[in-house]
């Protein structure tokens, strides 16, 4: 096999750059999940800070459930974010 047999088998005759509709709504729904993050985030904060502040007996219960609701919001996320990349 010669060599510029094998430069021709290497050959790309597609397009280099692709630009597609999707791929830019892609952007978009990315900083939407980023900013569910940082809400809940904020929201975690919040409840937390006001449960501190005010002493009840659902403190400890309230504090379980925004801990829930934080880790659902970013298990949530991570899996929109990749199939979002994925597609």
């Amino acid at each position: 096999m010669s060599t510029t047999e094998i430069l021709k088998q290497l050959e790309f005759e597609g397009d280099v750059f692709s630009f597609n509709i999707l791929s830019l709504l892609k952007i978009p729904i990315i900083f939407i999940l980023v900013g569910n993050i940082l809400f809940a985030t904020f929201l975690y904060l919040r409840v937390r800070i006001l449960s501190d502040t005010y002493k009840t007996p659902d403190n400890k219960m309230v504090k379980q459930i925004m801990a829930i609701h934080m880790i659902a919001v970013v298990v949530g996320t991570l899996l929109s974010l990749l199939f979002i990349i994925l597609t």
